[in-house]
């Protein structure tokens, strides 16, 4: 059962290892569990390596042998958790305009979430961070990008988009609104019904990206 947060602990697989003693899977998959946890019911700015390492029933230096800083630890989460394709990636719906919409919806529903408030943090910190900033955008950004890609891609390939389109500036597009509520407008939830505003981005967006024969 995935825990709050939207992450399965059980089904966490240990980072690649390095050379030297081998680390044990079971911390690993403790450590995860209780990250979190603890960011679910804490929050990202109470909840500490320590109470982490209380939790997981491990040591601090088990924890700092996996990821130097709490960041590293809450990105790992963010990014594993993930990682599992949504429904609307494959095989898709074949309605590539019902696949954008959900996409959407998803990045901006992930903002309720206790990993998504903890993504906001990451991403503040980040611009004071040249090597947190370097990790987001390899780890998360580049993922979510690569999935709206391979929507928009299925699209073309179904002359359902235009193939003209210049593709990065159209993700930018489409991901902004996830990204602008991170940084600057959370607001109160009425006023952002994922649903809604995801349908909102689209009706504006698609006329200027179907192809020429679509409705």
């Amino acid at each position: 059962m995935a825990c709050e947060g939207g992450i399965d602990p059980v089904d966490v697989v240990a980072r690649p290892r390095s050379r030297g003693r081998p680390r044990s899977t079971g911390a690993e998959r403790a450590i995860l569990r209780a990250g979190a946890r603890l960011l679910a019911e804490r929050g990202v700015r109470r909840t500490s390596m320590e109470a982490i390492a209380v939790a997981a029933h491990v040591s601090k230096a088990t924890i700092y042998r996996r990821w130097p800083s709490k960041d590293a630890l809450i990105l790992d989460l963010i990014t594993r958790a993930a990682d599992e394709p949504p429904n609307v990636e494959e095989p898709g719906s074949g309605d590539t305009r019902a696949d954008l919409q959900e996409w959407v919806r998803r990045a901006l529903d992930e903002e309720r979430t206790p990993l998504g408030a903890a993504l906001q943090q990451l991403v503040r910190r980040a611009a004071e961070d040249p090597a947190l900033a370097a990790n987001l955008r390899r780890r998360e950004l580049r993922r979510h990008r690569d999935r709206f890609a391979a929507i928009l891609e299925r699209g073309v390939s179904a002359g359902q988009v235009r193939a003209d389109l210049d593709l990065p500036t159209l993700l930018d597009m489409l991901s902004g609104p996830a990204l602008y509520r991170r940084l600057l407008d959370p607001g109160p939830p009425a006023m952002h019904e994922p649903g809604d505003q995801a349908r909102a981005i689209i009706d504006i967006v698609w006329p200027g990206i179907r192809a020429s024969h679509q409705g």
